[in-house]
């Protein structure tokens, strides 16, 4: 989602050397950040997990990392450019800025859903389907301006809202680039900044009373509580890898520097890579700590319950010798 205001790259030049070096670690990062998502939602999906909420909200926002991974790979295809692939980059770019909102809102309502339940206790369980809507309908609607002012075009090394047409400025662009993107990303960037830091001295003040309920709610409330930590590491993700983005397309209003350009570059497919290995690790945890309490509740029912449980524990008071004996009840009773 990178673009560049250098005016030594015209919209049909062939990308420099330099370019395509930028081009394919771009790339090969959303190939592994693409194969990371689709094995940890295949993995979800084989365990059936889908069928909790917790699990899919997390789905939600790998599938639109997926979605991302997906449409920046086809834009390696236009790494050599040329003016007969341009209806071809007017769709991937398109579809590449619907895939890119569509992960910015999903974490959006994953942030709004932790901050509700923290701060007032209430699960909103009942608002999935409007999250489902909402992040799947506004992108194609907001990315359609760029559509119908016919901005979608080569854009420096790869295909999305132009800002320079034929060697000069195009300003439609640049006010869309931020309208429809940019402007989104710091709203949301600092809205979720916002609600983790009152989580966070939430929770911990509430810590420091030492009272349970009053960290928690009632005993359900920190169940859930326990279930949905793992949420969190979704904005941490989204913040962290959001801020670089943000401070190169302002550093380069003025003076465009490449080494941050690259590691700019970078954070993209290096935040939807997260996003996939994240749930990963959470289903492999959740499933080792379900395998061990399994097996312990198994040993328990082959060892334990045969004195405990089958035979019934009689006890016979020897008055002589003043012990007590355990005594398996006959087969025939």
């Amino acid at each position: 989602m990178e673009g560049t205001n250098e005016s030594n790259i015209s919209c049909s030049s062939n990308a420099s050397l330099t370019n395509k070096r930028l081009i394919i670690i771009h790339e090969s990062l959303f190939c592994a950040s693409m194969v990371a998502c689709l094995f940890a939602l295949s993995w979800l999906v084989f365990l059936k997990l889908y069928r909790q909420l917790l699990y899919r909200l997390a789905a939600y926002q790998v599938v639109g990392s997926l979605l991302l991974s997906t449409c920046q790979v086809f834009q390696f295809h236009f790494m050599s450019y040329d003016d007969s692939k341009y209806t071809l980059c007017v769709i991937v770019a398109y579809l590449d800025q619907v895939a890119a909102l569509i992960k910015l809102i999903f974490g959006g309502w994953v942030t709004l859903h932790l901050f509700y339940f923290v701060i007032f206790y209430k699960n909103l369980t009942k608002l999935e389907p409007l999250y489902i809507i909402t992040s799947l309908l506004l992108p194609f609607v907001i990315s359609a301006i760029p559509l119908a002012t016919g901005s979608y075009g080569p854009n420096g090394q790869w295909c999305w809202i132009q800002v320079r047409r034929f060697g000069c400025e195009y300003l439609t662009g640049f006010v869309e680039q931020f309208v429809t993107f940019y402007g989104p990303l710091t709203l949301l960037l600092v809205l979720e900044s916002s609600a983790m830091l009152i989580m966070l001295v939430t929770v911990y003040y509430r810590s420091c009373k030492k009272e349970d309920v009053r960290v928690f709610g009632s005993g359900q409330n920190k169940t859930v509580f326990k279930q949905l930590i793992p949420l969190v590491a979704y904005p941490i993700i989204f913040c962290t890898f959001s801020i670089p983005p943000l401070i190169n397309r302002v550093y380069e209003l003025t003076s465009p520097n490449y080494g941050l350009r690259i590691f700019s570059s970078t954070c993209f497919p290096i935040s939807s890579l997260a996003a996939g290995l994240t749930l990963t690790a959470h289903i492999a945890i959740v499933t080792c700590f379900a395998r061990r309490h399994s097996y312990r509740a198994q040993y328990e029912v082959i060892y334990g319950s045969e004195e405990v449980v089958t035979f019934k524990q009689e006890t016979q008071t020897n008055v002589n010798s003043n012990t007590t004996t355990y005594i398996a009840p006959d087969s025939t009773q």
